[in-house]
């Protein structure tokens, strides 16, 4: 059978009411202001979006989901809606709400198929093209589908305070509808929109917002109770909490201070005792690592713009062979990335090291985000 590369990443069904919403001239008008913002400062599009649409309130309540929606579709489908005459960002919003409303551009004509993937995922013809190589066609056409879904909201209950179940009720009496993960212990899928951050549930550190991918990566860090482990690459310390949780000895450290502000403020909410210190040796060590982030596209569509694959894999080997140093004798080395492209996860095994887990998650395999770990353990 025949895969269509290009239209792999097409919605499945059309939403008329989205079409006909983004349609009006203030909603469109919106959108069209919103990227002007964005593509003004392409590297850090994420943030400008998200404090974009906190300052713009003159937006309701039920447009401003509309305008999110035609803001990351026009990003996700950009090269797509660009190759079928769509030349800028008025023309993109426009097209944009045709194709949601089911327009499924069948005038274009193929050309390669690895054109027509990145075509497809607007990326780049190496992305593409590694992705279309590893998986074959019709996986790959699976992950573009993938990719181009919102991403689930994701909770881990804060086992030091409460179970799943507790938490799962307590989110029922605030109004909040949940749904247990199929792979993570302690998670749960938020159902519908929430104001996460006013719930009281919240405020008294019973949950923090992980993807399961991560919460995955937690449980395989094999670390046993009261266990020391540091947590090399820690940002604002959603893995530092999740193994606090598990009743390790977390020592954090990232180079960003402000990560580690926010890191601080959380482990207070959720009655973790974390140590921010200077990297020293440990029985365990966890590199979470810089990357490209390919394996969030789906949670940020923005990351497209930035996306420079092979740009940080210097960084990583030398994160990575700082990182072997501080593994005590006996000790695990763990190293993960969010990303999906091999030279990423391809780093070799520190010289006295030796493997014992090995691990992808794919979007659309596993529902989670993109991502990859490794366990080394010093011999």
């Amino acid at each position: 059978m025949t895969v269509d590369l290009l239209r792999c990443a097409l919605p499945a069904r059309p939403d008329p009411d989205l079409a006909h919403a983004i349609a009006r001239p203030k909603l469109a008008g919106a959108a069209e202001q919103a990227l002007a913002a964005a593509r003004a400062n392409r590297a850090y599009a994420a943030g400008v979006l998200a404090k974009w649409f906190r300052k713009n309130r003159w937006l309701g309540s039920k447009e401003r989901p509309v305008v999110q929606e035609a803001v990351y579709g026009v990003i996700r489908h950009e090269a797509l809606l660009t190759r079928a005459g769509a030349w800028d960002d008025a023309a993109r919003v426009a097209a944009w709400g045709r194709l949601v409303g089911g327009d499924r551009f069948d005038a274009l004509a193929p050309s390669t198929p690895a054109e027509d993937y990145a075509t497809a995922l607007s990326l780049g013809f190496r992305v593409a093209r590694e992705w279309l190589e590893h998986l074959g066609p019709a996986d790959a056409a699976a992950l573009g589908a993938a990719l181009s879904e919102r991403a689930p909201l994701t909770l881990r209950a804060n086992r030091l305070k409460v179970t799943r179940e507790a938490l799962a009720a307590r989110l029922a009496d605030e109004g909040v509808e949940t749904a247990p993960t199929p792979h993570a212990p302690d998670g749960l899928f938020v159902l519908g929109r929430a104001n996460l951050q006013g719930l009281e549930s919240f405020r008294d550190g019973w949950f923090e917002v992980q993807d399961e991918a991560s919460q995955l990566l937690v449980q395989a860090v094999p670390v046993d109770k009261d266990q020391r482990v540091l947590d090399l690459c820690a940002g604002a310390g959603g893995k530092s909490l999740g193994l606090a949780a598990r009743r390790a000895r977390v020592t954090a450290f990232d180079v960003r201070d402000d990560a580690l502000r926010e890191l601080v403020k959380r482990a207070r909410r959720a009655g973790a005792e974390i140590d921010i210190d200077e990297p020293q040796p440990a029985p365990v060590v966890l590199v979470d690592a810089p990357c490209s982030g390919t394996g969030r596209l789906r949670r940020d569509p923005a990351l497209r713009w930035g996306l420079e694959p092979g740009a940080l894999i210097d960084e990583q080997a030398d994160i990575l062979a700082g990182a072997a140093e501080l593994v005590e004798p006996g000790g695990a080395l763990v190293y993960a990335t969010c990303s999906l492209l091999a030279d990423e996860n391809g780093h070799a095994a520190p010289d006295g090291f030796e493997e014992t887990e090995r691990r992808w998650l794919w979007p659309h395999r596993d529902g989670t985000d993109g991502f990859f770990w490794v366990v080394w353990r010093r011999v």
